[in-house]
């Protein structure tokens, strides 16, 4: 090979032709070897490298790109770290719990930085836990939940019955005194960390005992134990991050007197269940007044309301509030609610639908017009809407966005009126127009009282 590249070499040097300077010298010019015209004979080894490729060869060289590997699609997990967390903060604690089982790192960043969900007080599992391990680190708790379950359990399984009864939270939580719950309340809640709690869930797992709804001492008992657990996070100053709430209250509503140190709720739930014989006092100065308060008060763009049981009295209650968009609400064709909320956008009304010709219960109904239920009166009244939530799109799944409120009463009334016929139709109603307005519908506006909430009892 050396041999080669040296020929080469001679090769260039004789093909170089000297370019004379700009001042040339005097010399005799020597004449310069001229190229041969004979033909070069090249050396084996380089015959290779100095022929031309045929065309074919050329075109596919060209036409040849290298593969390029295949870009994984974007996931979840491309995501920057700080992107993820931000996301994260949208979720429920359901949902960051179902997140965090897909996979390691998300169990890693969920479930190894925070406790989920634990329930309240603690079952026997959880406290044996705590005995068998030396140590164990008080991670921020997310959502806490007393269901007070009727489940039974042994607190000491190894000692007979004789000595140890079977137990559940239900019989724990109504068979002591209100002292003794404070000081359960108390050294449990010194195992948990708390100032990042997010949720609270105090809705019973069941509000029926032996097929009749609660009574009044087991309501009483569970209001000063959920009483109790709300003063003991409110000292702790965890209540202001809290994102949801769920309650259980009867008439009483003590919830009124916590719903300051709520400012950061994105939904309030609230079941009532009042006694079904209130007298008319309390019902006009203790329990409307203060479910308007609580309402009011509340700042979570949502709210759900179910009404288990009240006493049946024929008086508007006005829903009164400038942050709910989404208004639930579960109840009696009675309730008779009048929404005066800015910024509502969405309502959903869920009846009774379960009985074939009876479904209907509204005031003055006619027995053989109880098969539908009656869509902007039943439970929420849509009257009230006009002028008082002008942002309204969507009244029990009919659009009702389109209808402007910069007009009279008399006109909005009107083009309300086809839209929830049309809605009247399509469920299988089949009275003419002017006979389903006469039973299923207003003629007049509403009048809302001019004081809500304690107003009504002091003005």
């Amino acid at each position: 090979m050396p041999r080669h590249i040296d020929l080469l070499e001679k090769d260039w040097e004789i093909d170089e032709v000297p370019t004379p300077r700009k001042s040339p010298r005097q010399h005799t010019m020597t004449p310069v070897p001229r190229r041969s015209s004979r033909k070069r004979s090249m050396p084996p080894g380089f015959s290779s490298l100095f022929t031309s490729l045929p065309p074919s060869a050329k075109k596919s060289r060209k036409v040849a790109k290298v593969p390029s590997l295949p870009v994984a699609p974007p996931t979840l997990l491309t995501l920057p770290h700080c992107a993820i967390s931000r996301l994260l903060l949208c979720l429920d604690v359901d949902s960051l719990e179902r997140l965090s089982a897909t996979c390691t790192y998300f169990d890693q960043m969920i479930a190894g930085k925070f406790l989920l969900s634990i329930s309240f007080p603690f079952p026997v599992s959880f406290i044996k836990e705590v005995m068998d391990d030396e140590s164990f680190e008080k991670k921020p708790l997310l959502k806490l939940s007393c269901k007070k379950t009727r489940d039974e359990f042994k607190t000491l399984p190894d000692i007979t019955e004789d000595y140890s009864e079977p137990s559940s939270l239900h019989k724990l939580i109504i068979g002591n005194s209100p002292e003794m719950m404070d000081y359960l309340v108390f050294s449990q809640m010194s195992l948990l960390s708390l100032y990042k709690l997010r949720e609270l869930d105090l809705v019973p797992e069941s509000v029926k005992q032996e097929g009749r709804l609660l009574g009044q001492r087991i309501m009483d008992s569970y209001s000063n134990f959920d009483c109790s657990l709300l003063r003991h996070i409110s000292r702790l100053g965890s209540l202001k991050c809290l994102t949801r709430l769920d309650m259980l209250v009867d008439q009483n509503l003590y919830l009124e007197q916590f719903m300051a140190e709520l400012p950061n709720l994105l939904e309030l739930g609230l079941t009532i269940l009042t006694r079904l014989g209130l007298s008319k006092h309390v019902y006009l100065h203790e329990y409307i007044p203060r479910l308007e308060a609580v309402v009011t008060a509340s700042k979570a763009p949502v709210l759900r309301v179910t009404v288990v049981a009240e006493t049946r009295r024929q008086v508007n209650k006005i829903f009164k509030n400038s942050h709910v968009e989404k208004l639930v609400l579960t109840g009696p064709c009675t309730f008779n609610m009048f929404p005066v909320m800015q910024r509502l956008k969405e309502v959903v009304v869920n009846l009774e639908t379960s009985f074939l010709d009876n479904n209907c219960t509204y005031w003055k109904s006619r027995i053989d017009d109880r098969g539908l239920h009656r869509a902007g009166l039943c439970c929420v009244n849509i009257g009230a809407v006009y002028e008082n939530s002008p942002n309204l799109e969507r009244f029990m799944g009919v659009e009702v966005g389109m209808v402007s409120h910069k007009q009279t009463f008399n006109k909005w009334n009107t083009r309300m009126k086809k839209r929830f016929y049309d809605d009247y139709l399509q469920q299988g109603g089949s009275k003419e127009m002017k006979a389903w307005a006469k039973t299923r519908w207003f003629s007049r506006r509403p009048v809302l009282p001019m004081n809500v909430g304690y107003d009504r009892v002091f003005n």
